[in-house]
């Protein structure tokens, strides 16, 4: 199932798609596969099983399935509520609002959208630290995850600031240009964790953050020099144009002055800001270097590495697939974990969880915290807030720490809490009605990989306008090939065939033969025989007389 490095792309290529179905329908129904694959020692075996066509067409079945997409759906449902609400939030605060409804709406709800995301990243890491200490190490630092983690924390500092300063009534805590640079950067953080997580489930996202890392990294010198050039030509016009005509041209800051030559570079600027004789060679000259020189360089190279990322774009993305690989994992964990019976540790420690996240939001209401800074201090109150956020902590510890890979109650009979509210969600109507709409959209978000039984890619998938021809000809060229192979393997088995019926005509023929000749010789065998005995026969009573 897992051939050598050098032929993973024609992994399973040696089977018929009918056979091939059957064989990947059965290694998709083992439960352990999938964390299995994770176990592994080594970094690149994992890769290399990842990139194998088996594990791609069953990572593309499980992410189709119906309880992948309703989980996908509940975390792009709490991700889209956070993104809207915390930037909602933060337009009333900027903006000199007091607290009202709207308000309150928004600022609960972006708190109950920071919970259910910190509930799935515990929930990742229970489940990596299930499989093997390697697999958590190696699936829980990842990019990803990082932009994960400074989206919450850039979220629940921004919660807490906005709501410190809007409390009083922007007496004690305003609104500064500190405060908006960082709800800034809370908003493009929770964009950036949007963006991964569509980079998970999204072939095509996939493919744009790998086309974008390869140009960027291919352009990294270009950039280089360019940036060499712009801070040399802002500190040489600086020097030159900071004492003429300060009114009116924008060198006499230095702030400004690297500014104004990136504005040089948009081609905004004013040729009468250059009256000195340098001045103008530096103009020229800077303008000849960045536009014509590193300008096309650029242009240049980034289409030869767009081509060649296109061209030789390997549906084998170890990005790509590897994320699928985590994340369908966790999702599974998770499922076992609501399906399988509960112990009363599980139930001690989701009942902790619910009464941590009430406490924590009746702690967010204004009201109740200036009534009980009645009858305590700030210090005392402060510390109620840290311990009621590790009760919080240590309740999503202990509620997924119960995850696993490996069910226990196969065999009993008995159904987990999990099935039960399945039940009862799926007899009522309201579900019933909006069930259909939402897997259509899901479906429509969750782009699968449209790898085909053949082990080519579906053409569909990967014809877009943003990839160019180079894809259609390369799939197209890869179909030829493998149509070409069948076509060639067929008309060497049926010359194999027929030379093996030629040859079995003659075997028989000269068989045929030899039985004939066997035969003639046995009878003239015993025509000499029976000669001989008429002879002696004859011999016999002549010597007698």
């Amino acid at each position: 199932l897992i051939p050598s490095t050098k032929r993973v792309r024609f992994a399973g290529t040696q089977l018929e798609p009918a056979a091939r179905a059957a064989l990947y329908y059965k290694v998709s129904k083992l439960d352990y596969f999938l964390p299995s694959i994770l176990a592994l020692e080594e970094t690149a075996e994992v890769d290399r099983a990842s990139k194998t066509k088996l594990l791609r067409h069953i990572l593309d079945k499980e992410l189709g399935s119906r309880p992948t997409l309703t989980m996908a759906f509940f975390d792009l449902f709490f991700l889209l509520m956070l993104l809207v609400t915390f930037q909602s939030t933060a337009y009333h605060v900027v903006e000199g609002g007091a607290q009202n409804g709207k308000y309150l709406t928004t600022y609960f709800l972006s708190m109950f959208g920071t919970l259910y995301a910190v509930l799935r990243k515990f929930g990742q890491m229970s489940s990596m630290i299930k499989i093997s200490r390697q697999a958590f190490v190696e699936n829980n630092f990842r990019w990803v995850d990082g932009i994960d983690w400074l989206a919450i924390m850039l979220v629940m500092g921004g919660i807490i600031w906005m709501e410190v300063a809007i409390s009083d009534s922007f007496q004690s805590v305003a609104v500064t240009d500190y405060m908006r640079s960082y709800l800034a950067a809370a908003i493009c953080a929770v964009w950036l964790k949007l963006v991964s997580w569509l980079s998970v489930i999204n072939w095509q996202v996939i493919n744009l953050v790998s086309l974008f890392y390869q140009v960027v990294k291919g352009i990294r010198w270009i950039l280089f020099f360019l940036l060499i050039a712009i801070f040399a030509s802002s500190q040489m016009f600086y020097v030159m144009l900071s004492g003429q005509n300060c009114d009116e041209n924008g060198y006499c800051n230095k702030q400004n002055a690297y500014l104004q030559v990136w504005a040089i570079l948009l081609g905004q600027f004013d040729v009468a800001d250059y009256q000195t004789t340098f001045s103008v060679i530096a103009f020229v000259a800077f303008t000849f270097v960045t536009f014509i020189v590193l300008g096309y360089a650029l242009i240049a190279t980034s289409i030869d590495i767009y081509n060649k990322a296109v061209t030789f774009r390997s549906e084998n993305s170890a990005y790509g697939n590897r994320s699928r690989l985590v994340y369908i994992a966790e999702l599974r964990a998770f499922r076992r974990l609501f399906d399988q019976r509960w112990t009363a540790m599980q139930y001690c420690a989701s009942l902790l969880f619910l009464t941590s996240t009430v406490v924590l939001f009746l702690f967010a209401a204004e009201q109740i915290r200036a009534s009980l800074g009645e009858y305590y201090s700030g210090g005392i109150l402060g510390g109620a807030v840290c311990l009621l956020l590790i009760f919080l902590l240590v309740s999503i510890t202990a509620f997924v720490s119960h995850m696993t890979y490996y069910s226990f109650v196969e065999n009993s009979g008995t159904k987990g809490c999990g099935s039960t509210l399945c039940r009862c969600l799926a007899s009522n109507f309201i579900v019933r009605i909006f069930a259909h709409p939402i897997e259509r959209m899901m479906r429509f978000v969750v782009d699968i990989d449209g790898i085909h039984l053949d082990g080519t890619p579906s053409t569909a998938k990967y014809t877009d306008s943003w990839q160019g021809s180079a894809t259609h000809v390369r799939c197209h060229v890869k179909r030829m090939l493998m149509h070409s192979e069948g076509h060639m393997s067929s008309k060497l088995r049926n010359e194999l065939f027929v030379m093996e019926m030629r040859h079995q005509k003659a075997n028989d023929r000269s068989r045929s033969d030899v039985l004939t000749e066997i035969r003639a010789s046995e009878e003239r065998m015993e025509r000499m025989i029976s000669d001989f005995r008429g002879w002696m026969d004859r011999r016999i009573p002549s010597k007698d007389e």
